[in-house]
């Protein structure tokens, strides 16, 4: 069964868990805006994940901290 996440604006969307994220990845946010992962972090503690991510809107980069199983839409 895939996981999805309901997303305003736009409907059920495809997701992953946040520990799944990889560089490369393009992830899917409400009202359509979506972000390029540019990088993944592990806690120390291993229960939350950080997530640099880049907007396509206006191009800024930044940092998103996630718990680990948290279901984040991304485009296959």
């Amino acid at each position: 069964m895939s996981k999805t996440v309901w997303l305003q604006g736009i409907g059920h969307h495809e997701a992953i868990e946040a520990r799944d994220l990889r560089p490369g990845m393009v992830t899917c946010w409400n009202a359509g805006y979506k972000s390029d992962v540019l990088a993944v972090e592990p806690s120390k503690t291993g229960k939350t994940v950080t997530a640099t991510l880049r907007s396509r809107q206006d191009g800024k980069a930044r940092e998103r901290r996630m718990r680990m199983a948290q279901l984040v839409a991304v485009e296959f």
